[in-house]
């Protein structure tokens, strides 16, 4: 903005399904202003094109759904960018930043905020800072801080005046809840992109409610139900087969019950509201004008509010935080600020995987009571959970969808607990009352599959989705593992009318445990609406037996591959291949298909709209360090402490996907040959590296007896005694790592006038990458292991074409990167000889 005067106010827009997005944008726009840069959030649902081009500042912080698509509030956005010219505009003017939001477990993680920085520039705007990502899975809340403090501010100073005023940070605008005697919802408008859902949504009535697996056990988190609600003519809920319903979960009563004592209530409302939580109440001050709207429906019942509106199972935002600390003592002020400038223990607050609730928050910063509108303001939000659709509106009049239980081991809090009060910022001392035992559940799984009757009602909406069946009748090649399945039976009612085959390939662990819809399945396949069902059991060893702890059988993939040749046959006749279940079963089918048909065909088909993929993430693990991250030493206190630390010393707790992230931007800046850059990493992390050791067994498998004979002297008398040696090394040594980070090289490829270097200098510059990986571990605390693997694999054209590398072009795989936590990193001993020993110097 050379010679031009500075631009006088920046504008944050938000595009958010979850309401992650647009708190992050507030958290931006508050510090913004703290900074004395005029700053303002904008709802991209609002967006006008001319003042999005005319307002010189944008930072816009996006993100995607799970099938990269816009969220609904970018779309409109999304589609005019789309249909932007660069001439009808004048971008030139405007000046940019992008941070995108999502989850790495997905295949188009970031896709949206890609696009949109990448359509910016080409239309001429200019970029100001590097593009940020947060993911979802991982310390989001961490990435999103260092994308701010690592030089936004510094890149907006040439172009955005600051203000200069240093006063003080205004409160938020708080409610005071007050007793309500109308019976009517008052006519207020939502107040954020999430809320939305309870303002649209409609209340249908349960029909039925069944058991779908033949084993059920809640207590270890194994029931699948399969839920009918009422779609007649007065629900208002128009839909087409495996369309997405959106569904709002209810708290538990024991959650509601235990939040209640920590809750303040106004003196005029106590008599009305404590008497009896079916009382109503309003936050009668949210009318126009206040700056104050209402997050949900109001007047309502506290009940309402707090079993069906209020996320009690989620932790306070920064928002929240904000708005609630004014209300605190002097010391609690304190410690919440503390709190809040501490990226650390921010990430282990909000980490998804710890999953503090409200009353585990609140009740371990002694922070009580809260303020009773504040907390209904500001608690975060119920969160509508998508459903794909099982039914098609050709079959049933109801909306029927199958719901999994979602459920993890309970992690424990006391570490973090004596952490956070090392800090300052926890005052109570672990094992005070916040006991975790049993299992962790999904919300909304967990009510749907225990506490849903029939007669219930239960809050919904339709969503539009891009997985429907096609209109063409071509071969349809349906992919799924357990619940997955549940688009497919939709798709039954429809495929009656078709010539062309459908094909389904269904995975679950045994059939006489968790096989859904078997019957209905096979009763497709005898009256031919299947032209074949292909069944893969992972449990189920080769007598039949039930194998709960062993993957003994086979997946779908695997299945996939040994019937190759008629699934090109299937697509050669215009086929579209469906997959719906996990993201990690997503990615495995995907890879088998490229193994098929290979990177372009796949990359073709894809582009056709010929593969449609319906995902979701897998189980969460922590992604923050227990312990703060150590101050940056100095380069050769670093490669002096740098060591070996092998994986059977290692702990077995995970190392932050951050963390990873750091070692591999390490990895990039490594010396290379003419910009050849030849390093490749493939990353196995939590059922990945069960794939890995898989994949490795899969190949010792075939081997002949005269290779048993030879290889490691004869060691192995076959591949009976060598899997036994890797089932043992397997949780005593690999599955002891966090990670496994496959380490190989990418052979440069010819190219007329230019140079080919020698295959061993592109070798040291994928081990100099190596060395940067194992140094930034060592910064960072982590141990860290460079293992040659099982040299037969590893050399072989298989183990190069597994990590989608070429052998006939001079790709290798060179071994394997181990990195984890261990206790003894920090007191291994070393010691190396004299510089003298293996140096000569030569002047002359």
């Amino acid at each position: 903005m050379e010679g031009a005067a500075l631009a006088t106010k920046c504008h944050v827009y938000f595009g958010t399904q979850t309401g992650k997005a647009e708190g992050f944008a507030h958290d931006l726009c508050r510090e913004a202003n703290s900074q004395g840069f005029p700053c303002e959030v904008f709802d991209l649902a609002n967006f006008s094109p001319g003042k999005f081009i005319t307002c010189n500042v944008a930072i816009l912080i996006l993100a995607n759904t799970g099938d990269g698509e816009p969220t609904d509030n970018a779309t409109g956005f999304y589609n005019w960018l789309r249909s932007c010219r660069k001439e009808d505009h004048a971008f030139a003017q405007l000046f940019y930043t992008v941070f995108g939001l999502g989850d790495r477990q997905y295949v188009h993680f970031n896709r949206v905020g890609r696009f949109v920085d990448e359509r910016l520039e080409l239309l001429g705007a200019q970029r100001i800072y590097q593009q940020g990502t947060g993911n979802d899975g991982g310390t989001i809340q961490q990435d999103f801080t260092e994308w701010i403090h690592g030089g936004l501010w510094p890149a907006l100073d040439p172009i955005l005046a600051r203000t200069g005023d240093d006063s003080p940070e205004l409160p938020l605008p708080v409610l005071e809840a007050q007793a309500s005697f109308e019976k009517r919802n008052a006519p207020y408008s939502p107040k954020d992109v999430l809320s939305r859902a309870y303002f649209d949504s409609y209340e249908v009535r349960v029909l039925r409610v069944g058991e779908l697996r033949q084993v059920q056990s809640v207590a270890d988190g194994e029931s699948t139900v399969h839920v009918e609600l009422d779609a007649g003519a007065d629900s208002h809920l128009d839909y087409h087969a495996a369309g997405t319903l959106e569904v709002l979960p209810q708290n538990d009563m024991q959650d509601v019950e235990q939040i209640l004592p920590l809750l303040w209530i106004p003196q005029q409302s106590r008599t009305a509201v404590l008497a009896d939580l079916d009382s109503m109440l309003d936050l009668p001050g949210a009318h126009r004008g206040s700056g104050a709207k209402v997050a949900f429906p109001l007047p309502c019942s506290l009940k309402d509010a707090l079993v069906k509106y209020c996320d009690l199972n989620t932790a306070p935002t920064r928002q929240m935080l904000h708005a609630l600390k004014p209300h605190f003592k002097p010391d609690v002020q304190f410690r919440i600020e503390k709190l809040l400038n501490d990226c650390w223990a921010m990430s282990v607050i909000q980490d998804r995987a710890l999953a503090w609730t409200q009353f585990e928050f609140w009740t371990s910063l002694e922070a009580t009571p809260l303020p009773l509108g504040a907390f209904l303001q500001y608690c975060p939000r119920q969160r509508a959970r998508p459903y794909t659709i099982a039914s098609s509106p050709l079959q049933s009049a109801g909306i029927q969808i199958a719901v999994s239980l979602t459920s993890w081991p309970k992690l424990h809090l006391d570490d973090f607990i004596e952490a956070l009060r090392a800090r300052g910022i926890i005052l109570t001392a672990t094992n005070s009352g916040l006991q975790r035992k049993g299992r962790r559940y999904g919300l909304c799984s967990f009510w749907m599959c225990t506490r849903l009757r029939k007669g219930d009602l239960v809050a919904v909406r339709v969503r539009p989705s891009s997985f429907r069946l096609t209109s063409r009748d071509v071969p349809v090649i349906m992919i799924a593992a357990g619940a997955g399945v549940a688009p497919f039976r939709a798709f039954w009612s429809e495929l009656r009318y078709r010539e062309a085959p459908a094909i389904l390939l269904f995975g679950c662990k045994h059939p006489d445990r968790d096989w859904i819809y078997q019957k209905e399945m096979q009763t497709a396949r005898r009256h031919n609406i299947l032209a074949e069902l292909i069944t893969a059991f992972s449990r189920q060893d080769a007598a039949g037996a039930f194998v709960p702890t062993v993957q003994c059988g086979s997946y779908v993939q695997r299945r996939l591959r040994e019937m190759h040749s008629r699934v090109r046959e299937w697509v050669s006749a215009g086929g579209i291949v469906y997959m719906c279940g996990s993201t990690a079963m997503g990615k495995a089918v995907l890879e088998a298909l490229t193994e098929i048909f290979g990177d372009e065909r796949i990359l073709q088909l894809r582009q056709e709209g010929r593969i449609v993929q319906e995902l979701w993430g897998d189980t969460l693990h922590v992604s923050v360090p227990l312990k703060p991250p150590a101050k940056r030493k100095c380069v050769e206190d670093v490669i002096r402490k740098r060591r070996s630390i092998f994986p059977k010393d290692y702990t077995g707790e995970a190392v932050a996907d951050s963390q990873v992230h750091q070692l591999l931007e390490a990895a990039r800046w490594a010396p290379t040959h003419g910009k050849t850059e030849p390093w490749r990493f493939v990353v196995f992390a939590a059922e990945g590296r069960l794939r890995l050791i898989e994949a490795t067994l899969s190949f010792y498998s075939s081997q002949s007896p005269s290779f048993w004979a030879q290889a490691w002297n004869g060691e192995f008398k076959g591949f009976p005694e060598f899997k036994a040696h890797v089932d043992k090394q397997r949780s005593a040594k690999w599955l002891k790592c966090s990670h496994l980070i496959s380490i190989c090289m990418r052979r440069q490829q010819y190219q007329e006038g230019k140079r080919l270097f020698p295959e061993h200098e592109e070798i040291a510059a994928v081990s100099c990458a190596v060395q940067n990986m194992h140094l930034e571990a060592t910064s960072l605390g982590v141990a860290a292991y460079w293992s040659s693997w099982f040299e037969h694999f590893t050399a072989s054209s298989d183990g190069i074409h597994f990590h989608g590398l070429n052998a006939q072009e001079g790709d290798k795989w060179l071994g394997v990167f181990c990195i984890g936590h261990s206790d003894i990193a920090h007191r291994y001993r070393a010691s190396r000889r004299s510089v003298d020993d293996f140096t000569q110097w030569r002047s002359t």
